[in-house]
């Protein structure tokens, strides 16, 4: 089908929100981003008794989220301060907006809480500070329960591990199995790059209104995988060299434009106005069989078709590349101040919120799909986390390759200049060639301005 035309320190925390957009628009939820609620230093209750550290202390834990994290995060507190009488802790918890600027103020005044959730897209700047403690440099939270591979996505290059992962969240296709049936495609098959073009000439071949895949981020989900798979790199990779030549560019933008030629991708500029998979009309009419997403969006995705229709398979693309694309990243991570005047205390709760099992209940899947094997398998057994999506969860550790997105991929300057490039491709106002030749410079300069703003 054929397109149509159309203070030093201070600031290097302070970058950190030129990385935020970029990083949630695939890595955070729902609820993170769009909630609007406000909490500020609530304390959950006071007590005088020693606790189990063997001393009284006060600590404040801040956090932002939607409604059921923060009755889920208090309930936990208020379990564990009955637990150790000598703690009082206080939660300071608010909407995703001004948290980061608010933390940033805090921790340049020496007025920041003792338990901070922070997310992935801080890391690079935080890790140039001494704000946190090193988890890597103490035994007291017990790491055992958690992948290799997720701790190595947010381990500094000289091996520091300021956050511990609360929640998961990875790249899926998640399958309408009434559409599949109606088309005859078979859900049980991996869909690989050829095998999703082929198939997906075959369901348009039938109806012409129908589409194999919706494109939902298609810089995200199709334009990184398939060059990640060609070059075996990162898109940036960690000495802010680029993972790419031009070569690999252009058969990449070849890819993509045969899948809209072909029918096989629903077009852009049919999408373009939607903002979310689930208000997507030919999803909703059983005319679109796959969506690429990450696991957030689970619950709505099922929630929009019929009982038992949703479907989670293997992430697109050669899954046994060096780099297989597959993103697999903590949604936010739990760290504590290193300038804490109870940093011991802070630890031992924090131990408590990932391990114990009373906790694991309460929070549930307050912060998406847990990040600990032991919450995980809790969460399958009472029947709170579908088996389908957990076994998404281990195929994504178990196939990510080593060489997921690392936070200097994921600024939202850089997503911006590859979703105008795709779109400058999709309406014939560049070639794949000169596709190659636009992203290449665009980048060059980008990743260049990067370097020399966070002084790397």
């Amino acid at each position: 089908m054929k397109k149509r035309t159309i203070l030093k320190r201070m600031a290097a925390i302070g970058l950190a929100a030129v990385m935020v957009t970029g990083a949630l628009g695939c890595g955070g939820t729902q609820t993170e981003t769009n909630t609007e609620l406000t909490g500020t230093q609530e304390s959950i209750a006071s007590q005088t008794q020693e606790g189990k550290s063997g001393s009284e202390a006060t600590l404040r834990f801040s956090w932002w989220g939607g409604e059921d994290r923060h009755e889920a995060t208090l309930a936990v507190i208020d379990q564990y301060m009955q637990e150790n009488p000598g703690i009082t802790i206080e939660g300071e918890y608010s909407g995703w907006d001004g948290y980061l600027e608010k933390l940033t103020t805090q921790l340049a005044a020496g007025t920041a809480p003792d338990i901070i959730q922070i997310d992935y897209a801080f890391l690079e700047n935080f890790w140039k500070t001494d704000d946190f403690v090193d988890f890597n440099s103490v035994d007291t939270v017990d790491m055992s329960g958690f992948s290799e591979n997720l701790l190595e996505g947010v381990t500094s290059p000289d091996g520091r591990l300021i956050g511990v992962p609360s929640g998961l969240n990875f790249t899926c296709l998640f399958a309408n199995q009434a559409a599949a049936d109606k088309y005859g495609v078979d859900l049980t098959q991996h869909f690989g790059w050829d095998t999703l073009l082929e198939v997906g000439k075959q369901v348009h071949a039938q109806d012409e209104s129908a589409y194999l895949i919706y494109p939902y981020a298609v810089n995200r989900y199709f334009f990184e995988p398939y060059l990640f798979n060609l070059t075996g790199k990162k898109l940036v990779e960690d000495d802010y060299t680029l993972g790419f030549d031009r070569e690999s560019l252009v058969k990449t933008y070849e890819y993509i434009d045969s899948l809209y030629e072909e029918g096989v991708m629903q077009p852009y500029d049919e999408v373009v106005e939607i903002t979310s998979s689930t208000e997507n009309p030919l999803w909703l009419n059983d005319q679109i069989v796959l969506i690429p997403d990450f696991s957030s969006s689970y619950d709505s995705l099922k929630a929009s078709l019929d009982e038992g229709d949703l479907v989670c398979l293997e992430p697109l693309g050669d899954n046994d590349a060096e780099n297989t694309g597959i993103v697999f990243r903590p949604t936010n991570l739990i760290a504590v101040n290193a300038n804490s005047e109870h940093v011991e205390e802070a630890l031992e709760f924090v131990n408590y919120f990932f391990n114990d099992d009373q906790a694991i209940e309460t929070l549930g899947l307050s912060r998406s799909v847990p990040a600990t094997q032991k919450a995980m398998d809790a969460m399958v057994a009472n029947g709170k986390l579908d088996e389908g999506l957990k076994s998404s969860a281990d195929y994504a550790q178990e196939h990510k390759g080593g060489l997921g997105q690392n936070v200097i991929s994921t600024n939202a300057e850089i997503e911006t200049i590859e979703n105008d490039v795709l779109s400058a491709l999709y309406y014939d106002e560049l070639t794949p060639e000169t596709a190659a030749d636009e992203f290449m410079e665009l980048m060059t300069e980008k990743v260049a301005e990067l370097k020399e703003s966070l002084g790397a």
